[in-house]
């Protein structure tokens, strides 16, 4: 390296330079000259092996490589889903042998969180607005601005097993039985079952099985055991196919006293208010979807009896609804025509608004909808209906108009 002899030699001659050079005698110089190249030398190792541990030049550095970021744990707010609706709903009720026309307005709120405690367990929490009731969360307004009740509405784990298509939910959850056409002749859309079900899903099967407590004592407990099964299936282009049946045994109601509040709500019951009849329920139902044109169709129809009654047995509604598209947001009109005797089903768990709720009743459900955005909809529900429970061959006209807007989140 050129630069390294250069930068020695005019290092040894600054040393020359700098020192006195004595008189002396031929052999003195000889001896003084001898010393100074050994120090010129020694100098010049020490500044090579200076030189040695320079800096790398910029240009001849490379980079180490970057490290990948670790993957850091998931918090557990990415675990966790929040969801929800709020409803606002004017009534207006007209019951023929009521004191006028009654008109109320009326909230629905049901927020809930769901955790995501493994890949194949999640636990539930919901709330609602409203009392006790058990097919409704509708809080009217009033009172004074008093304030209003919020209660459990969902308690629930949910485990997806092993075997593909086979899963268990137990605790106080959604109701998982199919409702063609989202009919409410056997269950309101409210009901929230206590207890467990297990739900097998392949192909177009589905397959439901249940135990639910209705009452728990230290006496005899009422149940409901039961199960459903359904069948869906393409039948051609733009055409779907769904039928099913299904049997539900309410044990121990016979004979029991009326639970909750008291009220048969249609049901018969002997002079104690204790039931008459069990409820053995054998469901038969089936829906139909296709297109007209480019307009969404669906046809639906159920049927229950009880088994376990002599008389007055019997329920059916059939119905549709027909979708249209206003620019990019749909609108949706529907119509059903619904026949309940008084002990077909279990009255404390069908619709809540068809007759003011309960069984024994027959009549129109005119429906329609639109969306203003993808979460947000304006609804409207008009009930023409006739309904029993004043005697043999007296019917009472009962009419309700319900007017909503659905806020999804």
């Amino acid at each position: 390296m050129r630069h390294r002899s250069a930068a020695g030699g005019l290092l040894a001659l600054g040393v020359l330079l700098l020192c006195p050079i004595p008189a002396f005698t031929a052999t003195a110089e000889e001896d003084t000259i001898a010393a100074l190249q050994a120090q010129v030398a020694a100098l010049s190792e020490r500044l090579e092996a200076l030189e040695s541990r320079r800096a790398i030049p910029i240009q001849d550095y490379e980079a180490p490589a970057p490290t990948a970021p670790t993957p850091s744990t998931p918090s557990w707010t990415d675990r966790i889903k929040l969801s929800g609706d709020f409803r606002y709903r004017h009534e207006s009720i007209d019951a023929e042998f009521a004191d006028g026309t009654r008109h109320r307005n009326r909230i629905r709120a049901r927020p809930a969180i769901t955790a995501e405690v493994s890949e194949s367990v999640d636990v539930g929490l919901g709330l609602a607005t409203g009392g006790e009731e058990p097919t409704s969360s509708n809080q009217t307004l009033g009172g004074a601005f008093s304030k209003k009740p919020i209660n459990v509405d969902l308690a629930y784990f949910n485990w997806r097993t092993p075997l593909d298509g086979l899963a268990v939910t137990a605790g106080k959850y959604k109701n998982p039985l199919y409702r063609p056409g989202d009919s409410a002749l056997l269950w309101d859309s409210d009901l929230r079952p206590e207890g467990a079900n297990v739900t097998f899903k392949s192909g177009g099967w589905k397959m439901t099985g249940l135990m639910n407590w209705i009452t728990e004592s230290s006496g005899s407990d009422s149940l409901a055991f039961g199960g459903q099964v359904a069948w869906s299936a393409p039948i051609g282009e733009g055409r779907n196919l769904l039928i099913g049946t299904g049997y539900y045994d309410l044990s121990d109601v016979k004979n029991q006293p009326v639970p909750f509040d008291g009220n048969p709500r249609g049901n018969s019951v002997d002079a104690a208010n204790n039931y008459v009849y069990g409820y053995e329920e054998l469901e038969f139902f089936g829906q139909f979807d296709f297109q007209l044109g480019d307009r969404p169709v669906q046809l639906y129809a159920n049927y229950v009896q009880n088994l376990d009654a002599s008389d007055y047995d019997v329920g059916w509604t059939v119905g549709g609804h027909v979708q249209f598209m206003h620019g990019k947001r749909p609108w949706e009109l529907g119509y059903a025509y619904e026949h309940l005797e008084p002990d077909a089903v279990f009255a404390m768990f069908t619709d809540s608004d068809f007759i003011g709720g309960g069984t024994d009743g027959r009549g129109h459900i005119f429906y329609g909808s639109y969306s203003l955005t993808k979460n947000i909809a304006l609804g409207g529900t008009l009930f023409i209906n006739e309904r029993g429970g004043y005697g043999p061959g007296v019917w009472e006209d009962y009419n309700r108009l319900m007017l909503d807007i659905a806020i999804k989140y």
